[in-house]
């Protein structure tokens, strides 16, 4: 019977041994496996959290029409092209209606050409250092998360991945017609993401060809990258200046250039700390293989091949923690694009030689880690349900099923550990066990979770149904056009735009019929005269901000 087991699977253990290069069977189904993964159970899903402001952008688009810039209520807004909302308009077109599947769709695909090309990497050394990065990517919350949310940092991750595979492939295969493509590429990167979209990518490949000592292809790239950012950026602002005038167009120089490096910020360390966490698993599984690789080069004088490879994988990923350090403005999602390169670093265990022991060791660790996530998820799970029913929340989440589903799954590896005598075979598929299980607690039992603390579209609906009505305005008191105001627009069923007033003796004079909305924090700065103009209408949550609604006294019928 252990022959069978072992028999069974070979096609898997031969179609990953050694440095045959991955067919187009293999990429497609990387490729819609991972979409699959990126999009399920998105349809039912509210639209919550950072996604509301780009779903706006889309909502407004396909209400009013495309434009240069996003809008929001009718105006442009300055921070981001319109380039990533005409493609969710595209996919409005082509379905026939809106929701987060239809926005999220253009992000999940470029989240599988990023696993894609982060495969097809390793795959010009060795398929299983390709795989093992792919798994390693799957692991990291932040890119699952944004993998499955309206993410503009995924287009400069997409595109700083394909731009290393062109440029190492070119060298690897002697094909150097492949680097010419970085530059449309690069074009791209900047029509989504501005300025940062072509700067990232160009600063991969700069720091590929300076490690590579050269120089001539190093000067020759960021000299024309330079002139390509200048040109872009002088034609984005002629934009918008035709857009919205020199007013609009010294907010868009503000936000996409001047405000990231003169921003508040956070401490220049701040990536270096916070990506451990943000970006584990391979964020410090990257860090544990480069003290290897530091003492197998430098003490045990075994430089082979792959520390070159994985010395480029460094620059490619120090030039985004460092470059992305020196801008004031910091948040963990904007260093995305290095995770190809730190999972690539991180995976590198899993082909190092037997007698690198040092990294035999941490393979081992590793595995036996990987071996015990589904046991891991059944205790958290456990956990999510008891405080749930300790705290009365009413959160969608099948407890029973995905315990169940974690328990045949831990089962499955103590089979396999106890049976399966092929060691690689074996790690292979422990390791898929855990990424599949990872991604099962994510989409199934994280994700409700945050939707059930974020969520608005019932609350929102419910207020609207009464305002429509009374034939009441939509007024909020102190809150910003771009943050809680934005959550309830997108789950109005009609156009209406809202009143911002931000003085309570305006708020006493307004005379028209109108629900008022504001936190509950600014409500009770109300002194006793002013809150006697007024009665409580209803009281909720919109995403986490606990909100009253309230309206003026004999303003509305009864």
């Amino acid at each position: 019977m252990p022959t069978d087991l072992n028999t069974l699977p070979r096609f898997l253990l031969f179609s990953l041994r050694g440095n045959k290069y991955p067919s187009i069977l293999e990429i497609l189904a990387l490729f819609l496996c991972s979409l699959f993964l990126f999009t399920w159970n998105l349809d039912s899903h509210e639209v919550v959290g950072f996604d509301s402001r780009f779903y706006l952008f889309a909502q407004e688009m396909w209400r009013d029409g495309v434009s240069w810039f996003p809008t929001t209520y009718g105006r442009p807004y300055p921070d981001y092209p319109a380039s990533s909302t005409f493609v969710i308009y595209l996919f409005t077109l082509f379905f026939g209606n809106m929701n987060k599947l239809v926005a999220v769709l253009p992000t999940a695909i470029l989240a599988a050409i990023t696993l894609v090309f982060t495969y097809l990497i390793g795959c010009l050394h060795h398929k299983r250092w390709g795989l093992y990065a792919v798994f390693l990517m799957c692991f990291t919350s932040v890119f699952l998360k944004s993998a499955r949310a309206i993410s503009l940092d995924m287009y400069p991750t997409a595109i700083s991945v394909c731009c290393f595979y062109l440029i190492y492939s070119a060298d690897k295969k002697y094909l150097p017609v492949r680097i010419w493509w970085v530059f449309p590429l690069l074009f791209i990167s900047f029509v989504f993401r501005g300025p940062i979209g072509l700067v990232i990518p160009a600063g991969v490949i700069c720091s590929y060809y300076l490690l590579s000592k050269e120089i001539k292809k190093f000067f020759l790239i960021g000299s024309i990258a330079l002139i390509m950012l200048l040109v872009s950026t002088g034609v984005l602002l002629a934009i918008a200046y035709q857009a919205g005038g020199s007013t609009f167009a010294q907010d868009v120089l503000r936000m996409e250039v001047v405000g990231r490096i003169d921003n508040a910020h956070l401490p220049y360390y701040f990536y270096f700390t916070d990506s451990f966490l943000s970006y584990a698993l391979a964020f410090p599984l990257a860090f544990c293989v480069l003290l290897g690789v530091i003492y197998t080069v430098y003490i045990a004088q075994d430089n082979l091949p792959q520390m070159t490879f994985i010395v480029k994988l460094m620059g490619w990923a120090m030039v985004i923690l460092i470059g992305m350090s020196i801008p004031g403005d910091k948040k963990v999602r904007y260093i995305m694009p290095m995770l190809p390169a730190v999972a690539l670093i991180a995976a590198y265990p899993f082909v190092a030689p037997a007698s690198q022991k040092y990294f035999a060791i941490l393979r081992k660790i590793i595995i036996s880690v990987f071996s015990l996530f589904p046991l891991i998820f059944i205790i958290g799970t456990m956990a999510v349900a008891l405080y749930a029913k300790k705290h009365l929340l009413n959160i969608e989440i099948a407890y029973v099923r995905i315990v169940s589903l974690f328990f045949v799954l831990q089962t499955i590896n103590v089979l396999i550990i106890a049976i399966m005598q092929q060691s690689n075979l074996r790690e292979i598929v422990i390791s898929g066990i855990a990424v599949l299980s990872f991604m099962l607690v994510t989409i199934h039992v994280i994700e409700p979770v945050q939707l059930y603390f974020d969520r608005a579209r019932d609350f929102v609906t419910a207020i609207e149904v009464l305002r429509i009505q009374d034939k009441a305005q939509l007024v909020f008191y102190k809150e910003a056009p771009d943050g809680l105001a934005i959550k309830y627009r997108i789950n109005m069923a009609n156009i209406d735009l809202p009143i911002f007033i931000n003085d309570s003796v305006d708020l006493v004079n307004f005379s028209s019929p109108a629900y008022f909305i504001t936190s509950d924090s600014y409500y009770d700065e109300f002194s006793r005269e002013i809150a006697a103009h007024f009665k409580v209408a209803a009281k909720g949550t919109i995403g986490h901000v606990p909100v009253v609604v309230f309206t003026k006294n004999h303003s509305i019928r009864p």
